[in-house]
């Protein structure tokens, strides 16, 4: 009897913690689309296209577009590597900084030394 117990505790718990896993995990892709969108500088108001959810990968800064590469999604920090002008790659992030109502959020964009506040304006 008490075998059977056991068995059953720790079936019921591993079904517990699966469903906590797959409840708590959000895919990368899923974070990427909610990034895809227009976003709008706060320093001087240009225009931010960012397409990560896509077959082609993008920022069109103003009337300048560049490719980009996801080198990695983790929690909300997505680190991308870009192919610049002198075609060297460089390192830029984008960081979801939440709203204090948790459903809303402004971006942190890091890129050449410099850090910008994107807001968006529509999504893709």
């Amino acid at each position: 009897m008490k075998y059977r117990d056991l068995r059953y505790f720790c079936l019921s718990l591993a079904f517990v913690l699966c469903m906590v896993f797959v409840s708590c995990s959000g895919s990368s892709g899923d974070k990427l689309a909610d990034i895809s969108g227009i976003w709008k500088r706060g320093n001087d108001g240009t225009m931010i296209e960012i397409n990560l959810a896509g077959e082609q990968n993008f920022l069109k800064i103003g009337d300048k577009t560049v490719e980009a590469t996801v080198k990695s999604v983790q929690n909300d920090l997505i680190s991308l590597d870009v192919k610049a002008d002198n075609g060297q790659t460089e390192k830029w992030t984008l960081m979801q900084v939440w709203a204090d109502n948790g459903s809303t959020f402004d971006l942190a964009f890091n890129h050449n030394g410099s850090k910008d506040k994107l807001t968006l304006i529509k999504k893709l």
